[in-house]
């Protein structure tokens, strides 16, 4: 955890705030740290003594951090020395349907699409650079202090922090792609595998050293409960993050709750639902097609960005203008690409009353 971060994002205690307590800035410890960051350490709220753990750089920011400690303890233990023998060795004993499986084809496609421009071996396109591009033309003058939610590997956020010149946040809740993302920050090295096919990946480990690296972090925070308090930050991605949370509405309201009262934020979503992220009841379209909107997803989510009068609850944002045609490519194997096509949109924050 960069303690430049620190300082400019502010993180209050999430209990505390989705509790109605109120926004208690948490205070840091360090236990391990050097001259820019903290290696491991503990932030406390001053208020409920609630503790936030630092493990390996990365601030575990979410309101119950015991049972996420438990669901990631493989990964919080994992070493990344491993040979990519013993790599192949556990990946074939663990199988494609194991923790290990999942993680590996996760890292794989996205480290493909983020940094497939960076690898020597094999050189390709980083399919999220025309995205980025794109939702950096959709967002006009981008300055201040901006967060991108649902960071994975790392390209948003390293982007964000060489356009604007100020510290710029990556927040996810997969730990393993966050720490690829901060390895890079630490060591400038980009480690993953690709995958070819079935279980057979190949390793890379490349120098890296991208603009704006100086000024990255990343932590490990839910955007459907974040950290900050009210009209913390001046803006945000959201990129392919919308349709992967619990809790779709709530994240446009946190989104428009943490920015400031001038703040503009992109999101991109493929609408690619699944039962297993995201409660059918949860969706925003995708069902109910009998209605007026015959399930569209982009209308419902237009409609909730633009509707006036305000309902009570819904998000403090407003649809400023909007794409629905950007592409978007993931490889899958050295045979399989999926390509989904984006609703991009800009908001804003809506003024209060």
């Amino acid at each position: 955890m960069r303690l430049g971060h620190y300082e400019a994002f502010r993180p209050v205690c999430v209990r505390c705030r989705i509790s109605g307590a109120g926004d208690h800035r948490i205070e840091l410890r360090a236990e391990r740290r050097d001259e820019v960051r903290v290696l491991e350490g503990m932030l406390t709220c001053p208020a409920c003594k609630y503790e936030y753990p630092i493990f390996d750089g990365i601030p575990l920011l979410v309101a119950d951090v015991r049972d996420h400690v438990s669901r990631q303890l493989g990964e919080l233990r994992a070493r990344d020395d491993l040979s990519p023998f013993a790599e192949s060795m556990l990946g074939d004993c663990a199988g494609p349907d194991s923790e290990l499986g999942r993680d590996r084809m996760y890292l794989a496609s996205y480290g493909r699409a983020h940094w497939a421009d960076h690898d020597r071996a094999q050189p390709g396109e980083a399919t999220l650079v025309p995205v980025l591009d794109a939702a950096l033309a959709l967002a006009g003058e981008v300055r201040g202090r901006w967060l991108d939610l649902g960071c994975a590997m790392g390209r948003g956020t390293f982007t964000l922090a060489a356009r604007t010149g100020e510290p710029a946040l990556g927040l996810d809740m997969n730990l393993a792609m966050l720490k690829a993302a901060r390895r890079i920050v630490v060591a400038g090295k980009l480690r993953h595998a690709i995958r070819q096919v079935g279980v057979v990946y190949d390793q890379r480990d490349e120098a890296i050293d991208p603009a704006g690296r100086a000024l990255a972090d990343f932590w490990y925070a839910d955007a459907t409960a974040l950290p900050f308090a009210a009209d913390a930050v001046d803006g945000a991605l959201s990129l392919n993050l919308l349709d992967s949370v619990a809790s779709p509405l709530g994240h446009l309201t946190e989104l428009g709750r943490a920015l400031a009262p001038a703040g503009r934020a992109v999101i991109a979503t493929p609408y690619d639902w699944t039962g297993a992220v995201t409660p059918l009841e949860a969706w925003l379209g995708g069902h109910s097609q009998r209605g007026g909107v015959r399930g569209s997803s982009a209308a419902t989510v237009r409609h909730i960005l633009t509707v006036t009068p305000r309902p009570e609850g819904s998000p403090a944002l407003a649809l400023d203008t909007e794409r629905d045609d950007v592409p978007w490519t993931l490889d899958i194997h050295e045979r399989a690409r999926i390509t989904y096509t984006l609703h991009m949109m800009r908001v804003s924050k809506r003024p209060s009353g």
